[in-house]
């Protein structure tokens, strides 16, 4: 199955001259949902992992399923004032257009860092600070699709453009 046929590019979105890469068709396929998580689990040694690491928002979606098909645990990566000031490691980093936040509480174990999209890498790589601030050991970073503005990453994609 092609994946790339259950994502939409919507021209000039979220500003001029960018392409949108819409993930929504392929969620709403129940198969074509279960078949991009299967494969995405394929990409890693999942059976070394404790846990999934989601980065917000949408990452949420892809490490809370890898999280279920071989029974490890999720962690999330929150913007900053999502999670309660408990235990928080914080981080503050720059991105193509500005800055910001993200935070995660502290913990153990081996991860596998997840979101939909790698662009610039700059995301991906703050995640990877994070959690080792935070006491992760990270053994990898995987994406859904990759959109191709950075080259020579080592972040795992499913979906290149």
């Amino acid at each position: 199955m092609n994946l790339k046929n259950y994502i939409k590019d919507v021209e000039d979105f979220p500003i001029k001259g960018i392409v949108y890469r819409d993930i929504q068709p392929l969620l709403e396929k129940e198969y074509v949902f279960n078949d991009s998580v299967r494969r995405m689990a394929g990409l890693v040694e999942y059976e070394k992992v404790d846990y999934w690491v989601g980065i917000e928002s949408r990452g949420f979606i892809f490490a809370s399923a890898l999280s279920m098909s071989p029974g490890n645990g999720l962690k999330l990566i929150r913007k900053e004032g999502k999670l309660p000031p408990i235990n928080l490691v914080t981080l503050n980093y720059k991105l193509e257009y500005g800055e910001d936040t993200i935070q995660m509480m502290k913990g153990k174990g081996k991860v596998v860092i997840v979101d939909d999209i790698y662009a610039t890498g700059g995301t991906m790589k703050a995640a990877i600070e994070l959690c080792k601030m935070a006491g992760y050991e990270v053994l990898d970073t995987l994406c859904l699709v990759d959109i191709g503005i950075e080259k020579n990453h080592k972040t795992k994609c499913l979906i290149s453009y």
